[in-house]
């Protein structure tokens, strides 16, 4: 993976005397220890694990992975997939995606959540002690934006902690 830009944070080392990612600025930022990237298995989420593992690997912090199944929109899918299990369906594929992304990010967490996402992410953030949230987005603007909503819309305004989206 190539480098996105350039390091948007420089941490500089008073002992070395000289400018490197991996050392910790002790005045005027909180220390990064876990980063949590949300996930729909899309091209944007799969954008924005490109710059989660990044900040991860250059802070050094713990990259936590979630998932959120939005069993809201299950009642349009369950009236089409008569005699089915979507709820099942997702689930498991879901858990099949994860773990796929636990192959290509074995120090991860992962996390997989039923509701609606827009508050989950916010939460659990905040419960698992999260200083960092990086999520993407398409970039949707005019009416699509106002029928169709957005996660990462709710979620940056709603979030205590700082949120990067991935605009692809």
């Amino acid at each position: 993976m190539p480098a996105p830009c350039a390091p948007l944070l420089r941490l500089h080392s008073q002992a070395a005397g000289r400018w490197h990612p991996r050392f910790r600025m002790t005045e005027g930022l909180p220390t990064t220890r876990r980063i949590l990237v949300a996930t729909d298995f899309s091209l944007q989420a799969k954008r924005a694990l490109e710059w989660g593992r990044y900040f991860a690997d250059h802070l050094p912090a713990k990259l936590v992975l979630l998932h959120v199944i939005e069993i809201f929109k299950l009642a349009d899918v369950e009236y089409r997939m008569s005699g089915s299990d979507p709820l099942g369906i997702l689930r498991e594929q879901s858990q099949s995606s994860m773990a796929d992304l636990k192959r290509s990010t074995p120090d991860s967490e992962t996390h997989i959540l039923e509701g609606s996402p827009r508050p989950l992410i916010v939460e659990f953030a905040l419960e698992s002690d999260c200083q960092m949230i990086v999520m993407g987005t398409q970039g949707r603007s005019g009416l699509a934006q106002l029928f169709l909503g957005s996660v990462a819309e709710y979620v940056v305004r709603h979030s205590k902690v700082p949120v990067l989206t991935i605009r692809t």
